[in-house]
């Protein structure tokens, strides 16, 4: 749990809903919980679109990073933006 993470039970989650929203609102995600567990979290859909987006980029750097790995065990030069441009290019007609 980091600093914009609040952990609320099932009951106090009910108790106090407006307000949950509105601090999901302003970006603090509330995880809810019940009986110790975590069974929900609530928060704005901006806060998941970073996410999402912070997930994506580490999947795409680790890829990246294997594919380097590869080419340096395999000694095969760089790929450049020239080359996969010219890879796009290869074989259409227009």
């Amino acid at each position: 749990m980091n600093a914009n993470t609040i952990s609320i039970g099932s009951f106090d989650a009910k108790t106090h809903f407006s307000e949950l929203l509105r601090k999901a609102a302003e970006g603090i995600v509330i995880e809810i919980t019940k009986n110790g567990k975590k069974v929900a979290v609530l928060q704005s859909p901006q806060n998941i679109e970073q996410t999402e987006a912070q997930k994506a980029a580490q999947r795409i750097e680790s890829r990246r990073a294997i594919i380097e790995q590869r080419r340096i065990r395999q000694s095969m030069e760089p790929v450049t933006q020239k080359m996969i441009k010219e890879w796009k290019e290869y074989g259409r007609k227009y």
